[in-house]
């Protein structure tokens, strides 16, 4: 990248040159003039990508100069550099499309933050010259249409013998490796860069694949997705070639065209018969993926994991129809760890808690919030989130957010009780009693003195807190005893006792007997 500065003061070209080393490690050259006439030549012959103008120079003004590049089509940022007294000439620049500008004195977040902007501007202006370029390139292309069809018939199986002829031989006779281009920025890349031609953006992905594979002397056959638009496969001869480097792959992809992508494939190869099935898998497999390591789900749930998910969507609609907007936050956030814990941060996990939720959570509410009724499919959800799992988070939060806002302020639970804070509370312990709970963390939590807390939840149910939650606990561990041969200790540990031989007491003083001994009564019982 070159900048030009054109400056008449010197003391303000080298204190320009030092910030603008500091900022940027991308500027190549930094070239120099110190009037209008000397900037204008060199505009010319060097053809700057950057430019820092002053205003007031001997010779040609700053202005002159500004109205010179225009008439001659010359697409550079401008950085209008000024003093206080000539700000009526700063306003004419801005007004003549100049990026921004800088008030002598300066410092260097100010020269900063107009460099960056001009460079976005740059970058911006580049992408839009690319797509002019392969909007150019696809139209002219007149075989496309033809091959494209052709590839079609590859992913749906249905190929003729005629096509056949006119693959490549090495897709005809030998097996190749399979991968899938699966772009995560998807949305957002065809809307603003590709003006919402799909096609276009397709085509620039096939051709910047096809370029890598001639830099890398590999010989391989794009095709799309029937399936995802924001997916391209590709079949490279022979079976894990050394010379494909997908990581290198994606880069290129980003910097050319600048996706944020990933690549998917097969452990082995496939012939051209089986392109179809293996498309296919990669395809389900992108919904299987762990987005925090990039790993597949090879397991299913736990029922742990299960628990912590209903529980999680319990204690959200506790929280929607109370208006406790203070904890989700911090709930989102415990969920997204139990579920990277157990290694199914996919995309098809957190769809399947989303659908729970807001099942759940749409009878609550006056309004549903915006995109959730557009996000009642998979992939909808996918391209939201993006793949990503910061924006799967700030997608809960948002929503759950928007719930709590609509949340009916005429239902039971909030007309009538909104005021009893025991009541609140023991609705709270009702799905939440098999995790840590204490009438200090109850307090803490509800905002409540535990003196408060305590007297309210005796005077209101006849029991204490801790009472209540032992006697919850100790309920489903019987059930839990009848139901499943499960260890005993693994049981204490699900109903939320660390301690075995306290949750033995515990058992022994509501049932008379320890829970190995019911759970033998109760065999014998039910045996014929």
């Amino acid at each position: 990248m070159k900048v030009l500065l054109i400056e008449d003061e010197p003391k303000v070209r080298r204190a320009l040159r030092r910030l603008l080393t500091e900022i940027d490690s991308d500027i190549e050259s930094i070239l120099e003039a110190e009037d209008g006439n000397e900037g204008l030549k060199l505009i010319v012959e060097k053809r700057p990508d950057i430019l820092l103008l002053d205003m007031i120079m001997p010779g040609m003004h700053g202005d002159e100069l500004f109205e010179r590049i225009r008439t001659m089509k010359l697409d550079i940022p401008v950085i209008v550099v000024s003093g206080h007294n000539d700000f009526a000439l700063v306003r004419h620049a801005l007004a003549n499309d100049a990026i921004d500008y800088i008030l002598k004195p300066f410092d260097k977040e100010d020269v900063e933050k107009a460099f960056h902007k001009a460079k976005g501007s740059l970058v911006k202006s580049q992408l839009n010259s690319q797509t002019e370029q392969l909007v150019l390139e696809m139209r002219n292309e007149h075989s496309r249409q033809q091959f494209h069809a052709l590839i079609q018939n590859i992913y749906t199986g249905r190929i003729t013998k005629q096509e056949l002829e006119l693959l490549p031989e090495f897709i005809q006779e030998e097996a190749c490796s399979i991968h899938m281009v699966v772009i995560r920025n998807y949305v957002a890349t065809v809307d603003d860069r590709f003006r919402k031609d799909v096609a276009l953006l397709q085509y620039a992905i096939r051709k910047c694949i096809n370029e890598y594979a001639e830099m890398k002397g590999l010989e391989l056959l794009p095709g799309g997705s029937g399936q995802y638009d924001w997916c391209t496969w590709f079949a490279v001869r022979g079976h894990l070639d050394q010379r494909l480097d997908t990581d290198e792959l994606t880069d290129m992809l980003e910097h050319v065209l600048r996706l944020s992508c990933f690549v998917l494939s097969l452990d082995e190869p496939r012939c051209l018969q089986e392109y179809c099935h293996a498309i296919n898998e990669l395809e389900s497999d992108i919904m299987y993926i762990q987005l925090d390591s990039g790993l597949k789900v090879e397991t299913t749930p736990t029922p742990e994991l299960l628990r912590a998910a209903d529980t999680f969507v319990s204690r959200t609609i506790h929280l929607i129809q109370h208006r406790l907007s203070f904890r989700i936050q911090a709930d989102i956030e415990e969920l997204f760890r139990t579920v990277a814990f157990h290694g199914q941060l996919s995309v098809m996990f957190l769809f399947q808690i989303w659908t729970n939720l807001n099942a759940r959570a749409k009878p609550l509410v006056k309004r549903v919030p915006g995109g959730v009724k557009e996000m009642d499919r998979v992939e909808p959800f996918a391209l939201c989130i993006a793949l990503d799992v910061d924006k799967a988070m700030v997608l809960f939060t948002r929503v759950l957010e928007d719930y709590i806002v609509e949340a009916d302020t005429g239902t039971d639970s909030i007309s009538r009780k909104k005021d009893n804070r025991a009541f609140v509370v023991k609705e709270y312990i009702d799905f939440a009693f098999c995790e840590p709970l204490s009438l200090a963390d109850l307090a803490k939590r509800f905002y409540v003195s535990k003196e408060y807390l305590a007297a309210q939840f005796k005077s209101q149910f006849g029991m204490t807190v801790m009472q209540y939650i032992h006697f919850l606990r100790l309920e489903l561990s019987r059930q839990r005893l009848e139901e499943a041969d499960e260890p005993v200790s693994s049981i204490a540990v699900a109903v939320g006792y660390d301690h075995f031989s306290y949750f033995d007491k515990r058992f022994k003083e509501k049932y008379g007997v320890t829970p190995s001994e019911y759970r033998n009564r109760y065999k014998k019982q039910i045996t014929p």
